[in-house]
């Protein structure tokens, strides 16, 4: 096992994700183990669909209102990501086999109708040039710190929404029938608290795109949001700095690829307490 002094290291947005996925994960982590350890035609799905929605602003810009021609626009953009996947990725795609790139590709296609039709409902309720503000970044992928924090990260953009700088995700997993995952709350509050302490100004909401579906929801940043980042903050840095969590057993166990050490970790243990 790799081992780490963890003791100045500032926390980043993403850890905060791994301890509400489970805490453990920060632990192994910030001690060294890779996170995934293959690219799967599942995960290769969710790239391409990441990578398309940086395309929506574009495609948005030049629409009709006609169904049939943003499926197309869809189509088309969607090709260009494959054929760019390599160039953009090349360490992770490094030893993908043609066959796991087709299922991902074909796959991602399999959502272009539902995207499709969920982008022009928004065109079509909000009118074209508040979903451009909504999806066209003033700057992809910024670098935010905070010393007071001591948290860092990236957003995926920064948009300029009714006069308002504010962040925005993109999530590539399962969408809520109304509103955000409570978890997309916390990763859009983490950022919210990045840009204020950035830019000095207050920053009431954010956004969480919904890649795989073509949905934009505007999330209100309230208190208990904030709260319960600082208090995930505190939490992750006594992990960092050595403390391992207690082990819980849930129903993705099975499939984390730390299973292994976690046990081994907490059978170690056992024999102390």
């Amino acid at each position: 096992m790799m081992s780490t002094d963890s003791s100045n290291q500032e926390i980043n947005v993403s850890d905060l994700l791994l301890y509400i996925n489970c805490p453990r994960r920060v632990y192994f982590v910030s001690r060294g183990f890779e996170l995934f350890s293959e690219v799967t035609a599942s995960r290769l799905e969710r790239i391409i669909l990441k990578e398309l929605s940086l395309n929506y602003p574009e495609i948005v810009k030049e629409y009709s209102l006609n169904a049939d021609n943003l499926h197309k626009e869809l189509e088309i953009s969607l090709t260009k990501v494959c054929t760019d996947l390599p160039l953009l990725f090349p360490r992770e795609l490094a030893g993908v086999t043609k066959e796991i790139l087709e299922e991902g590709e074909a796959r991602a296609r399999a959502k272009l109708p539902e995207i499709a039709a969920n982008l022009l409902g928004a065109l079509e309720e909000f009118g074209k040039e508040p979903m451009l503000a909504a999806l066209t970044p003033v700057k992809t992928e910024p670098f935010l710190s905070s010393e007071r924090l001591n948290l860092k990260g990236v957003p995926s953009k920064l948009v300029c929404f009714e006069g308002v700088q504010v962040p925005s995700i993109l999530k590539p997993g399962s969408c809520p029938q109304q509103g955000v995952w409570a978890s997309d709350r916390i990763h859009a509050a983490a950022f919210v608290l990045l840009l204020e302490a950035e830019n000095g100004k207050e920053v009431p909401f954010a956004f969480v795109e919904y890649v795989s579906f073509g949905l934009l929801r505007r999330v209100a940043v309230r208190s208990s949001d904030r709260r319960e980042v600082l208090k995930i903050c505190r939490e992750v840095k006594k992990i960092k700095d050595g403390i391992m969590p207690e082990r819980k057993e849930e129903k993705f166990c099975k499939e984390c690829n730390f299973s292994e050490h976690c046990i081994s970790e907490s059978s170690l243990m056992s024999k102390f307490f």
